[in-house]
């Protein structure tokens, strides 16, 4: 291949970019793809309900005119991002996310966890302690379920109904995956990692929930049993079966075997007559 024929390949070539790239912009155009970029307001982390807003937890991001909805937050001329938004928030704000001004609480003294609440949703406080709340390793925004532990009493026949299922005591899930919004008046998860045990755990439930954490709350003792983050699964239904102290009692199931199979001390009968009661031995 001469020269001159790799000069007019080269040359055709790059028309061909040219026109490609003429054709392409004239396209856009008529078909108003060609977009501008702008900058919008965006969360550099994760922050939680309450949360007040400090320098470094914003940023300025470029995003696409096609992609720009109602509300987001534009910079204008050289507004530093910390100036364009202030003040505390309403619910999580996850990194990345383009923010509105409607992420705020409306004044800075609001009521955090009334702001915090879902639509339909009611906040209750239960009394807790180390023991019921895993430790103190709770905190506001964790996800967990309800246990119920109460004594059952058990009168007359009833006894021998149930002798095989429970004697005293049964434990119960009463709630699954309820969100803590708040513990004691902290509403807000510490930025130290240190653990701190309340006295009252704020929950968020439906009208239901409500009734039932009023009633079980003077049935017996409740537990806080904290969920793995994003674990939504729910367990309870119904072919869900309670525990109580014969399930996991060997002691107790080893007496009822006793009891069934005419184990232990031979039982007896009371025979009434006129002459008096008369007492027989049952034997086996």
């Amino acid at each position: 291949m001469n020269k001159n024929t790799i000069i007019v390949l080269v040359g055709g070539f790059v028309m061909a970019i040219l026109v490609a790239l003429i054709v392409s912009s004239t396209l856009k155009k008529e078909t108003g793809l060609e977009t501008q970029t702008l900058s919008v307001l965006v969360a550099t982390k994760k922050m939680e309900v309450g949360y007040t807003l400090k320098k470094g937890d914003l940023k300025w991001q470029p995003w696409s005119e096609a992609n720009l909805f109602e509300g987001l937050i534009q910079r204008e001329g050289a507004t530093k991002p910390e100036e364009a938004l202030k003040g505390r928030l309403r619910r999580i704000v996850h990194a990345g996310e383009p923010l509105m001004k409607s992420v705020l609480l409306s004044s800075s003294k609001g009521n955090i966890v009334a702001s915090a609440l879902k639509k339909g949703k009611r906040a209750v406080a239960i009394k807790v302690s180390a023991a019921s709340m895993v430790g103190g390793f709770i905190n506001p925004g964790d996800f967990v379920d309800v246990i119920l532990t109460h004594k059952i009493k058990i009168t007359g026949e009833d006894k021998l109904v149930v002798r095989d299922t429970i004697k005293k005591y049964a434990t119960e899930t009463i709630l699954e995956n309820v969100q803590v919004l708040a513990i004691d008046q902290r509403a807000i998860k510490d930025d130290k990692d240190q653990v701190k045990v309340g006295r009252t755990v704020t929950l968020e439930v439906d009208t239901t929930g409500v009734e039932q954490l009023a009633l079980v709350g003077q049935m017996g003792d409740l537990s806080l049993a904290l969920r793995g983050i994003g674990d939504d699964e729910l367990l309870v239904n119904e072919d869900y079966e309670p525990t109580t102290d014969v399930k996991v009692s060997d002691v107790l199931q080893d007496i009822i075997k006793r009891s069934e199979t005419g184990g232990g001390k031979p039982k007896h009968i009371r025979v009434y007559s006129g002459n008096g009661v008369e007492r027989i031995e049952v034997k086996k």
